[in-house]
């Protein structure tokens, strides 16, 4: 285990630290493109409460029991959406929509949604004492469950409602943290994409058993729209509010990968280079011909075209999530030992 790692599991069952900026479940870090697997963690900002109540405020919370994630990187590319916006975005889920990212992402084609590999901590100081990959019918890793509990290995709720509160402030300032690696992503060098957000399902549990399925304390759906299954308002973001998706943000190394018409291009070498635009950079090599790295190349001269978006997006769809973020009831180490979470029946 790593020391980021060792870190962010010594402090995943209970953290205190300072006050979310947005109390929704998001992510500790932004990270930035790469080859290497780097490791984060989802944040758990305070447990459950109706709509009624404010998002971290002062009002009594039930202690989060479990969480369940899936991230957009499906076996089959019809189970994510692609997103792409440019400028300011007045609302989520408002971008316009395009096919795949395989102008923006190394490794995406218009048949590979995307590179993302996930690897869940299940072991050595998890948030849960209960942790699980969750894999698709090809045993692809899409995201991770877990649970407090006595069964089968004893272990708190996250999130005690009684040490939350902060009278000094008035709100919540208590983060839990679930860690996980997620594989190096790049852009490609003809993408005017500064960033990829990846939107990832998250539900974080307070309540189990099908007599508490109409209690609006029972969990805190975080997506951004509603599933056949995950239908009820009262538990996620109201259709009146900005759509909300946890979203971890990757950000174009602009040093070493720049944008087209940026620093590094040279218009005169385009002709002597088969009409290949060299970026000059540290650590970064001038061409093919002399390169002892792979020369970052791109027959684009400049982002001036409207659809140059300098954002895009992957989000899991409808189905995906529906299949996916309910807390399985098969017995452990496949799922939560029989005990029921709704949307479970």
């Amino acid at each position: 285990m790593n020391n980021t790692l060792k870190t962010l599991a010594s402090v995943a069952v209970l953290a205190s630290t300072t006050q979310l900026a947005h109390a929704h479940a998001g992510f500790k870090d932004q990270i930035t493109e790469g080859t290497v697997k780097t490791w984060n963690a989802v944040n758990i900002g305070h447990g459950c409460a109706s709509n009624a109540t404010p998002e971290g405020g002062v009002a009594f919370q039930k202690d989060v029991i479990a969480i369940s994630t899936i991230f957009p990187n499906p076996s089959n590319i019809n189970d994510v959406t692609f997103r792409a916006s440019k400028g300011t975005v007045a609302k989520a889920g408002e971008e316009a929509t395009i096919a795949n990212l395989a102008a923006h992402i190394v490794g995406a084609t218009d048949t590979v949604a995307s590179t993302i590999a996930i690897n869940p901590v299940t072991s050595g100081g998890t948030m849960f004492a209960n942790t699980i990959a969750i894999y698709d019918e090809k045993n692809k890793v899409r995201g991770f469950q877990g649970w407090s509990g006595s069964s089968p290995f004893n272990g708190p709720a996250l999130l005690q409602s009684t040490l939350k509160f902060d009278p000094a402030t008035g709100t919540n300032t208590t983060v839990g943290l679930a860690p996980f690696g997620i594989s190096g992503i790049q852009f490609k060098p003809d993408s005017c994409a500064k960033k990829l957000v990846i939107r990832v399902a998250v539900a974080d549990w307070c309540l189990k058993g099908t007599k508490n399925n109409a209690d609006d304390a029972r969990v805190d759906v975080w997506i951004g729209k509603t599933t056949p299954k995950f239908n009820d308002q009262d538990v996620m973001p109201n259709a009146t509010d900005a759509i909300y998706w946890p979203g971890l943000t990757v950000n174009r190394d602009l040093v070493k990968n720049p944008l087209p018409g940026t620093k590094g291009f040279d218009g005169a070498k385009i002709a002597v280079n088969n009409g290949i635009i060299d970026r000059t950079q540290p650590g970064w090599e001038v061409s093919a011909a002399t390169a002892t790295a792979p020369a970052v190349t791109s027959t684009k001269v400049s982002c001036t075209d409207e659809t140059d978006y300098d954002t895009v997006y992957i989000e899991p769809n409808a189905n995906d999530i529906d299949k996916y973020l309910p807390i399985s009831t098969a017995k452990f180490p496949n799922g939560a030992n029989g005990a029921v979470y709704w949307p479970s029946k």
